[in-house]
């Protein structure tokens, strides 16, 4: 059996720590659903356009990305605004909302693509996973490789719980060509493919499509 280097993860060590008053200041940018609301429900003498532009674009929908399907039946005027300003998590709980729930694989990766092109770290994780599993493995690979995962796993692991958390409510059907996009690039034996935690270089990209598949409906 051939030796291969398992690749560590670990919390990298912070560089630099804020000071209290730059704490409370960036904590007071971060935009919520509730700010989103009080923009679509004010007038102007409360709230200027180019304050609710602001908050629309930059809004923090954290509650609503860990529940995508809540958007089903509430929050649709939320969505609407914070979309046309294009916020990068509000595309995020659309593409999960379409792709998997509504099944509308276009749109659904659309939004997914537009989280990623935004820098949206959740959305660029889940997007890279589904276009290695729809077997476009260059790109999936590429926007995998944005994570340094060679040297440290830590980051890839921490987006997966992430993601995995995002979908614990959403029923995931199992396409007919993720298994045969998983044979093209499947690793050799000594990689030990039941076990999902221990990556190298060879099988980094198939296993992580393989927790993927854990939670697809097999039913």
């Amino acid at each position: 059996m051939s030796k291969h280097m398992i690749i560590q993860n670990r919390k990298p060590k912070s560089s630099k720590r804020d000071t209290p008053f730059l704490t409370r200041l960036s904590r007071a940018r971060k935009y919520t659903i509730a700010d989103v609301r009080r923009c679509i429900r004010s007038n102007q003498k409360e709230v200027t356009d180019k304050e609710c532009r602001n908050v629309f674009r930059h809004a923090r929908l954290r509650g609503l990305a860990n529940h995508p399907l809540r958007t089903l039946r509430s929050y649709a005027d939320e969505m609407k605004v914070c979309l046309s300003y294009g916020n990068r998590e509000a595309h995020y709980i659309e593409g999960v909302k379409h792709l998997f729930a509504l099944h509308d694989r276009t749109k659904g990766m659309r939004h997914l693509k537009l989280s990623a092109k935004r820098n949206y770290k959740k959305g660029k994780y889940l997007y890279a996973l589904l276009k290695l599993l729809a077997g476009d493995h260059d790109e999936g690979m590429n926007l995998l490789d944005v994570h340094k995962w060679r040297s440290n796993t830590y980051v890839v692991d921490k987006l997966w719980k992430q993601v995995k958390r995002s979908l614990h409510e959403v029923p995931i059907i199992k396409n007919n060509f993720y298994g045969m996009n998983m044979i093209l690039i499947m690793p050799p034996r000594a990689c030990e493919l039941d076990k999902l935690d221990n990556r190298c270089s060879k099988c980094f990209y198939y296993k992580e499509m393989a927790k993927f598949m854990e939670l697809v409906h097999r039913g």
